[in-house]
């Protein structure tokens, strides 16, 4: 056997029976009086110093670079040879051992590395999970022992993309125009928080691109994070499904960035836009006493893309006022329905207007349908008081009285004014005289001696008769 191949049978001979002397001594723990050994990883801060510690989580084909510090009363122990052994997680496909000798520097460190393995089958079932690596040592006849753990796994991964509404709400069937959000949901199996850049991209089923989104300079907390990234779906998207991808970058791409992990999938659907919405109602008025008729005014408008009809409802509370039948409304035309309702046998209250229009086929947007108004009050009719009934019709009788005043008023004036005008005309018409007559003004009553006006026959003191005097 030459001396070359006898290096390598004498390490592992080594390595073996310290192992061995190891297990058969492992209840003697990570130290046994003043020796010790503390087994850890490149991995700052959390390289996993101390005794049986974690160390930060590796991914696959990275390097792992293991030490073990040996000191004895705390004191660095040069030239001793460390065994080193590393084992995957128990699986079902493969499971991996590794093991490594190296001796101890004037620091009393001893390193030993190696890189994550990736098989071309099955790996992540094979290297994804809780690695343990153990490191051993002798020193004055007394072996100690320290255990390490890890994670191996995609450090930056994106488990789930979920495709919601304007108002945040999971959909996944959208119209052209209309605002898409994509919740992603990010895991960070590292132990301090790690940056990246999320890019997303959407193609539709014709494979054209028609949505990208990146988000550079993001930092992920450890364990679960998720992030928004919204969008609009185009006008010359393709109807039928559309395919999201959204992959983490250690940096933008143009930088130089690469893959923390590969790239998360999901799906949406693009489908023709047919949507029907109730815009208002109004009733004809919001107090009414029991018996009359209230008229329900509803708006409703056609904002698809196609002709559609449909029913229109209108209710009262939950109660069913009418129902009204929409025949082939175009697209983005309005309509107005008059719902009479006949409050007869209605009780007495509060009720509230609302209308709603059946969904047409293919319609996604259905809560646009439903139109609430506020309260219309219904009251039962009784006689009001007996001042409230005469205050009105007093006010009328004295503006009627006032009015008829008036015109008597107005007609007596005008018919004065019509007789002292024909007084005027008679006495411009009649033809004078030749010679005149005077006639005298007073008389003197030949038995009491007194005047009086000449108008008189008769004496107004003593009713003597004169007869005419001309």
């Amino acid at each position: 056997m030459s001396t070359k191949s006898k290096k390598p049978a004498v390490a592992l001979t080594i390595i073996v029976i310290l192992l061995g002397f190891t297990l058969a001594n492992i209840r003697t723990g990570a130290s046994s009086g003043a020796t010790k050994i503390d087994l850890f990883t490149e991995k700052i801060p959390f390289g996993g110093r101390g005794m049986n510690q974690s160390s930060d989580a590796f991914q696959p084909q990275e390097l792992v670079i293991l030490y073990a510090n040996v000191t004895y009363n705390d004191d660095p122990v040069a030239n001793k040879l460390v065994a080193f052994q590393v084992n995957n997680p128990s699986n079902a496909f493969q499971n991996i051992t590794i093991l490594g000798v190296s001796s101890t520097n004037a620091s009393g460190m001893a390193q030993f590395s190696f890189r994550i393995p990736w098989p071309s089958e099955n790996a992540e079932q094979i290297i994804f999970g809780e690695w343990v690596a153990i490191a051993d040592v002798e020193v004055a006849q007394q072996v100690v022992v320290d255990t390490l753990t890890f994670q191996v796994g995609w450090i930056i991964k994106i488990t789930n993309i979920a495709t919601l509404n304007a108002m945040l709400e999971p959909q996944t069937k959208y119209v052209r125009g209309d605002v898409i959000v994509f919740n992603l949901t990010v895991e960070n199996i590292a132990l301090i928080p790690k940056s990246a850049t999320i890019i997303i991209d959407v193609q539709d089923v014709a494979s054209y691109p028609i949505i990208h989104i990146e988000m550079d300079n993001l930092v992920f907390q450890p364990s679960e994070n998720h992030v928004h990234g919204s969008s609009q779906i185009p006008a010359t998207a393709t109807i039928g499904e559309a395919t999201v991808s959204a992959a983490a970058f250690t940096a933008p791409p143009n930088m130089e960035g690469v893959l923390y992990s590969p790239a998360a999938s999901s799906k949406f659907e693009i489908i023709e836009k047919h949507d029907i919405a109730v815009l208002s109602v109004a009733p004809s008025k919001i107090l009414a006493y029991m018996g009359e008729i209230v008229y329900i005014y509803v708006v409703v408008k056609n904002d698809g893309d196609y002709v559609e009809s449909f029913d229109v409802t209108a209710f009262y509370n939950s109660d069913v006022i009418g129902k009204l039948f929409v025949y082939s409304l175009p697209p983005g035309s309005e309509v107005s329905l008059v719902f009479p309702w006949n409050t007869l046998n209605v009780s007495e209250g509060n009720y509230t207007l609302s209308a709603e229009a059946s969904a047409v086929p293919g319609e996604v947007n259905v809560e646009n349908n439903k139109f609430v108004d506020n309260a219309v009050c219904i009251k039962l009719w009784t006689f009001p008081p007996v001042w409230e009934v005469l205050v009105g019709p007093l006010v009328l009788l004295f503006v009627l009285a006032l009015l008829v005043g008036i015109c008597l008023i107005c007609a007596l004036l005008f018919m004065l004014w019509k007789r002292r005008k024909k007084k005027k005309r008679r006495r411009s018409t009649q033809p004078n005289s030749p010679t005149e007559v005077g006639f005298k003004k007073t008389k003197t009553c030949s038995a009491c001696g007194r005047q009086f006006n000449e108008v008189h026959t008769f004496c107004p003191y003593c009713f003597t008769f004169h007869g005419k005097d001309y």
